[in-house]
């Protein structure tokens, strides 16, 4: 079969977003000062804003125009390494994302992830201001008008029993899942995952443990997928070669916010952040061998239709559902299981167990267990409505389960150009598998006819 893999980007404009558990959870600074610490207030007009960096601990107020989503551009002189930059949402206080470090400049510039909100702290931490430090700020409103769309070419025949694998990190990924887990030790309640909502597709859960199940700084946790890189591949490997999963969502805990981050891109690469036991970086490293550094696989789950379905369905939980384009998932143990959900669906787009779909879906720390549990039941209801749209019996134009005079016909008649055949009657069509429907394909499913008969 001919495979044939569209994947339609815009130019990486910005990459190497930082997510919080790229390093343990640092809280900023004045969430232990009683005090106001706001020391400059701005109402935004898209002009560039200037100020000084001179306190320990100084905050900067900044009004937008929208209630919208927001990336902050900013530039800092004489930033040092102990020097953290948070952006706050001041309508919510405990929502942030950051810190930002001297680690995360790319071309002079540190570019935050999203926010949305029509007010934003900007927090800087440092315990020097003896130089002059001078922070200049920028902020681009998103307007989403996804360009990016999803297209599978990845098809094959009916198969029994498919299995959809979902794993978790830290809360509250690992506890919206548990209900899917068969390890009766994990989830004494039992496996939910069997035949879900009568869809025809077991889905089945892997994620570690921690001693506190509303953990923060939660370190690499106990069990199956433990938050660190050789735990991670000892696991993956034997896990999903057992099982031969059709799909795979791989999620971890995001921003202290209540996102729903769609992680586009994940990468091969070898500038990881330490992770919490030595070896404290992945072994080999970058992961894939076969690929060069920085090698870029694309996550394929149908995310503009998860976020229309959270957003139309499930509009009360209040999550900020959107798709990370120019981003990464974090240069952490993050974007390494993101990495391996997509390597394992590249290893495997032939043969009689091929993989679909597979990517990675950040979820804000914010999010309450019951809705991160919720909204990760209407992703999986979206995916398996995308999967079902890719497998097809080839020779049954008609999807009937059977092969007859129907399917030829149908055939027949978009050879003489009397209709027009869907995407999955094209590939059911071309007997031979040459991308063209002619008069072989016609001769072959008699064949398959008369030999049925």
């Amino acid at each position: 079969m001919k495979i044939f893999i569209i994947y339609i980007l815009q130019l990486l404009f910005f990459i190497s977003i930082i997510l919080p558990q790229v390093k343990p959870y640092v809280e900023p600074n004045s969430f232990n000062n009683s005090q106001n610490i706001i020391h400059n207030s701005f109402i935004y007009d898209k002009n560039i804003i200037n100020y000084q960096l001179n306190k320990n601990i100084q905050q900067t107020l900044i009004t937008l125009k929208y209630y919208d989503f927001y990336r902050i551009k900013m530039f800092i002189t004489n930033l040092n390494e102990q020097d953290l930059i948070y952006v706050i949402n001041n309508k919510n206080r405990q929502e942030f994302i950051g810190p930002y470090s001297i680690k995360d400049i790319k071309n002079s510039y540190i570019v935050s992830d999203l926010i949305k909100t029509d007010e934003i702290i900007i927090e800087f931490n440092s315990n020097n201001i003896d130089t002059t430090k001078m922070m200049e700020i920028e902020i681009e409103q998103i307007n989403f008008d996804y360009k990016y769309k999803n297209s599978n070419s990845y098809f094959t025949r009916e198969r029994e029993e498919p299995v959809i694998i979902v794993t978790g990190y830290w809360p509250p990924t690992n506890e919206m899942l548990r209900h899917f887990s068969q390890n009766q030790t994990l989830n004494p309640n039992g496996w939910e995952g069997d035949n879900w909502e009568n869809s025809g597709y077991d889905i089945i859960s892997f994620f570690p443990t921690f001693d506190d199940p509303e953990c923060i700084d939660c370190g690499q946790g106990l069990g199956d997928f433990k938050v660190d890189y050789q735990d991670t591949s000892e696991d993956f490997w034997p896990i999903f070669n057992t099982i031969n999963p059709i799909a795979i969502i791989t999620f971890s805990r995001g921003f202290n916010n209540n996102s729903w981050e769609l992680e586009l891109n994940a990468y091969n690469r070898t500038n990881w952040y330490n992770d919490y036991a030595s070896p404290f970086l992945p072994t080999p490293n970058p992961p894939d061998q076969n690929e060069d550094t920085f090698f870029l696989r694309n996550s394929n789950l149908p995310m503009n239709d998860i976020i229309d379905n959270i957003n139309n369905n499930l509009s009360s939980l209040g999550l900020d559902v959107y798709i990370d384009e120019f981003g990464d998932p974090g240069h952490f143990v993050s974007e390494f299981m993101a990495y391996h959900g997509v390597w394992y669906r590249d290893l495997n787009i032939t043969g009689d167990d091929k993989c679909i779909a597979a990517g990675h879906i950040h979820v804000g720390g914010l999010v309450e267990v019951n809705n991160a549990k919720i909204a990760t039941e209407e992703s999986l209801r979206t995916l398996i409505d995308y999967i079902n749209q890719f497998i097809y019996t080839i020779g049954d134009v008609n999807q009937d389960n059977t092969i007859d005079i129907l399917d030829l016909v149908i055939i027949m008649n978009n050879i003489l150009g009397n209709n027009e055949l869907t995407q999955i009657e094209f590939y059911a069509s071309d007997m031979n598998e040459d991308g063209t429907i002619n008069v072989q394909d016609i001769i072959i499913i008699i064949n398959i006819i008369l030999n049925n008969i």
